[in-house]
């Protein structure tokens, strides 16, 4: 199951649009209980096809999501939270969740 709505998909890019260029903490839960931490930095989003590149502050790698891969998506109505989502199997699901640095 895929985000099939496109004003979903473009609030997602419109998120990481506005903290273009800056850090955001990201948490990746595969499941309630195994959380991996990372603070990335915003360096390109893309609307044709849904991209977007973080980079991981701390280290060399990079990370690139594409929305339209993801069951759902949720930002807060101030821009300062993101959590999308995608179900992978009966009871597993992977959830990426961005907050504004502090």
């Amino acid at each position: 199951m895929h985000i099939s709505d496109p004003e979903e998909v473009e609030t997602v890019l419109a998120f990481f649009r506005t903290h273009l260029g800056r850090e955001l903490n990201l948490a990746i839960a595969v499941f309630d209980g195994l959380t991996q931490h990372e603070r990335v930095k915003v360096t390109e989003v893309e609307a044709a096809p849904a991209r977007i590149e973080l980079d991981v502050v701390q280290s060399k790698r990079k990370l690139t999501i594409d929305p339209n891969q993801f069951s759902f998506s949720t930002v807060s109505p101030d821009h300062t939270r993101l959590e999308i989502g995608r179900l992978l199997g009966s009871s597993i699901m992977i959830r990426l969740t961005v907050t504004e640095t502090t």
